[in-house]
């Protein structure tokens, strides 16, 4: 199952990097998880919203991925540049029913920027539930899944939770994820909502 977390100019470092990881060393131990760093408008180059620069990024292809992970950050300053909104709709709308769109806390700021939300039930970074109210029915829970759109909330690691249950949601492999959370040494917080 192939895994992309959205890089741009702005990302959280936190965001993007915790997610990845957990996506990362599952496939180290075996399962069939293919996590990659990609980039909507195919720049090789983005420089995340604490200065870290990331390079040798890959364009992001919706037909090749099952699950897009956009990150929070400098969310803003892309909804009002409206290239990433733009985008992440033309990706969806390639990707089909069949493509499921994770918003990591602030990230899904930018999935109602692209009018993917549409008053579906959603979560994110608590500062920013007024926001995302304008697009979704607010969710005070750490995690919300309505199925091909997955949001996580409340703070840096929710990343790291999103992951977690991406993982047994898609590969039904609780036994695994339980040792994973064991091995990072971070065992999952919070409420899983659904519909």
């Amino acid at each position: 199952m192939r895994i992309d977390v959205l890089m741009f100019d702005g990302v959280a470092e936190v965001d993007a990097l915790a997610t990845y990881a957990v996506f990362a060393n599952a496939r180290s131990r075996g399962l069939p998880v293919e996590p990659g760093l990609v980039t909507a408008d195919g720049a090789s180059e983005v420089t995340g919203c604490y200065g870290t620069k990331f390079a040798d990024l890959k364009r992001w292809d919706p037909a090749s991925a099952r699950v897009l992970a956009v990150s929070g950050g400098w969310i803003l300053e892309e909804i009002e540049r409206g290239v990433i909104p733009k985008q992440l709709a033309e990706a969806k709308a390639a990707g089909g029913a069949g493509l499921v769109l994770a918003g990591i806390d602030s990230g899904y700021l930018l999935l109602g920027a692209a009018g993917l939300i549409d008053g579906r039930p959603a979560t994110t970074h608590r500062a920013d539930y007024e926001r995302l109210a304008q697009w979704a029915e607010v969710i005070d829970a750490r995690i919300v899944d309505d199925g091909d759109l997955v949001t996580c909330g409340s703070g840096w690691l929710a990343g790291i939770d999103l992951a977690y249950w991406l993982l047994e949601r898609e590969l039904g492999t609780s036994q695994e994820i339980v040792a994973l959370e064991q091995w990072t040494g971070r065992d999952r917080q919070g409420t899983v909502w659904r519909r």
